[in-house]
């Protein structure tokens, strides 16, 4: 459901999180302050989604700029026992976790920048108070677990989060605690973010990595940083759409809006095969390209001038043919993450993206800290001759980017999603139905959606279209060479969106996705 406020408003994927952010939002907190407490409930109680094992982005804006802070960690010194990076399991947790960095960071942007008051012990309250006296498991969660039932027996540091007494699955509604974490957030609630990289909570985990033997030390978690990023940007239609700059995947999903800029489609039947052809074809361009190039930019060689270029979008929009589907071959990477935002009092933003990479992350718990962490290591590629092959302190290229478009009027918007190679298809969808349709934020949510490949779940390459979609446009799509699967309506599958808009009047609305749980709240 929408909320509507002059004030303050705030969506989670969570209403547990909703719930928290909000009442910072009407104690006087900034949206950062709001997000971060949103976010550590969301690191409570969406264990298959997050964590603070995890890594984080923050986009950040008065309504006039854009700011984004990245919380990415890096792969370790040396590989782990193994001696090769793995899909899940110790192998595939080799890189560190930059979320508490970013989490640090984005606190001293609101204490310094926003005059936020409000201290680590404020912000963490709700989450620690979840883990220690219990929350109940989640509908989605108990999806996702019935999903991965096989890893859940594979990997028994699962069973704590998603199993009882007895090794069954966890129903929905059932009411558990996470001690340990419990412990931990209390710790880092007195102590500061910073002893997780560099004091006893470091210790803990270096001693962890070594018996898990994931290949990290405590010497790659000091390394660990989080940095203030320029974003990425282009004009787009009367407006700036921004987004994250490499290692993510923000380049390609601004790279294929950029193509369709040569393209009218508000003069197309909004939903209908001309309109979804466009997208489609647009983004498969750039995942295609995204997978041979995108990597850690402080070892490759991406020309994102060029790449974002005027003349690189023309040249873009002209290789699409629009009666023709281009060939599907590429290999999906499937990804799982939360998409939460909030705007203040004063008219400020605050979106974060927390991720573990694949949904349970690497399903290894580190020692006795409670903490899940994540297999963001796996998200590199296995020929050492790629440009995103692993190295010694490199990052893996990203799949978290979430959006903002600030138009000339003085309308913003702000949206993300979960989803791996779902997230810019349906970022393509968001921004087409706000800028291009002038819809508002619920009809935006609620538009129909296509998903080209695997992306986080196992299925099919082809081009997955949700029911709600009339069968003629599905016709006349493979008509024109698109392999159609009907997933459907408001299927999880498209990932699990969210999005604010501001308007010049003072308004601020916010809404989560329909297709899952998340709700919002308004002052």
């Amino acid at each position: 459901m929408k909320a509507e406020s002059k004030k303050g408003v705030i969506c989670t994927p969570d209403p547990r999180a909703t719930a928290a952010g909000q009442t910072v939002l009407q104690a006087g907190g900034t949206a950062i302050d709001a997000a971060t407490a949103a976010g550590a409930v969301l690191s409570v109680v969406c264990p298959h989604m997050c964590g603070i094992g995890g890594d984080a982005l923050w986009l950040l804006s008065n309504g006039k700029r854009v700011d984004t802070l990245m919380g990415l960690g890096q792969a370790g010194r040396r590989l782990p026992d193994a001696g090769a990076i793995s899909m899940r399991g110790p192998a595939s947790g080799a890189t560190t976790a930059g979320a508490m960095r970013g989490w640090s960071l984005a606190r001293d942007w609101s204490r310094e920048r926003w005059g936020s008051a409000f201290t680590w012990p404020d912000l963490l309250k709700p989450a620690i108070a979840l883990a220690r006296d219990g929350y109940e498991v989640s509908a989605n969660q108990a999806f996702w677990q019935q999903q991965r039932h096989e890893l859940i027996q594979e990997l028994p540091d699962l069973g704590a989060f998603c199993c009882d007494k007895q090794g069954n699955l966890l129903a929905p509604g059932t009411r558990v605690t996470r001690s340990e974490l419990a412990n931990t957030l209390e710790h880092l609630s007195r102590v500061g973010m910073t002893d997780f990289y560099e004091g006893e909570l470091a210790t803990a985990l270096a001693e962890g990595f070594e018996r898990l033997g994931n290949g990290l030390t405590r010497d790659d978690l000091v390394r660990t940083q989080a940095w203030h990023s320029k974003p990425l940007s282009i004009r787009y239609r009367e407006g700036t759409l921004y987004n994250f700059p490499p290692p993510t995947q923000g380049l390609y999903t601004l790279s294929a809006l950029n193509a369709l800029n040569s393209v009218d489609l508000s003069a197309l039947t909004n939903g209908g095969a001309d309109y979804l052809h466009y997208l489609v074809e647009a983004i498969k361009a750039q995942l295609r390209q995204r997978n041979r190039q995108l990597c850690d930019p402080a070892g490759g060689s991406l020309d994102i001038r060029r790449l974002l270029s005027p003349e690189r979008a023309t040249s873009n929009y002209e290789t699409i043919d629009p009666e023709n589907a281009s060939p599907w071959s590429e290999q999906g990477k499937p990804a799982d993450t939360v998409w939460l935002g909030a705007t203040d009092s004063q008219g400020r933003t605050a979106c974060l993206m927390q991720s573990l990479f694949h949904d349970f992350g690497s399903g290894c718990v580190i020692g006795d800290t409670g903490i899940l962490w994540l297999n963001r290591a796996a998200g590199f590629n296995s020929d050492p001759a790629h440009a995103n092959a692993w190295a010694p302190g490199k990052r893996p290229a990203h799949t978290l980017n979430p959006s903002a478009y600030l138009a000339d009027d003085g309308r913003q918007f702000y949206f993300g999603t979960q989803g791996g190679d779902g997230q810019p298809q349906t970022q393509m969808v968001l921004a087409t139905q706000l800028v291009d349709y002038q819809q508002p934020i619920e009809q935006a949510l609620r538009a129909p959606r296509f998903l080209q490949g695997r992306s986080f779940f196992g299925s099919s390459e082809n081009l997955k279209l949700e029911q709600n979609i009339a069968p003629a446009v599905g016709e006349a799509l493979a008509l024109r060479g698109h392999r159609i699967e009907w997933i459907p309506e408001l299927s999880p599958f498209t990932g699990l969106a969210g999005a604010i808009a501001v308007h010049p009047d003072g308004r601020r609305e916010a809404m989560h996705d329909p297709r899952g749980e998340g709700t919002a709240l308004g002052q």
